[in-house]
């Protein structure tokens, strides 16, 4: 029965986003923490299409009902390989990574709000809203 609650689309989704958000701010803390290593080069996790993938895969496409969990989905940072401004041959622009890490940290809460208020709600079915 727990299965079929957890196992939404909405639900699906909001847990894989939150794994990717997580690995994205260890890939911007890495990239913040290495902004003055010389040969540094920045690391991201576009995670997006990769979860899109995934969900779509779980779910039946008649139904959308949940029809195996999430496989082959595991956010991954990727090095960012492109040419640098800096003569240290290092990539990492703090600003951006700064901005980046302010957008991520807003998504991953409002996310974890979500989350949050999901199981407020079935705490409040299962006490049969007291």
């Amino acid at each position: 029965m727990l299965e079929k609650i957890l196992q939404t689309e909405t639900f699906l989704t909001a847990q894989g986003a939150l794994d990717g958000l997580a690995a994205r701010h260890a890939a911007l803390s890495d990239n913040l923490a290495n902004v003055n290593t010389p040969g540094y080069k920045r690391k991201e996790v576009p995670f997006e299409a990769a979860l899109r993938r995934a969900v779509g895969e779980t779910l039946s496409s008649q139904t959308g009902v949940p029809v195996r969990p999430m496989r082959g989905y595991a956010p991954r940072p990727v090095r960012d390989l492109t040419t640098s401004a800096r003569l240290d041959g290092n990539n990492v622009d703090m600003e951006r990574e700064v901005v980046q890490m302010a957008e991520n940290t807003l998504r991953y809460q409002t996310l974890i709000q979500y989350v949050s208020s999901f199981f407020s709600g079935l705490k409040s079915v299962i006490n049969n809203g007291r």
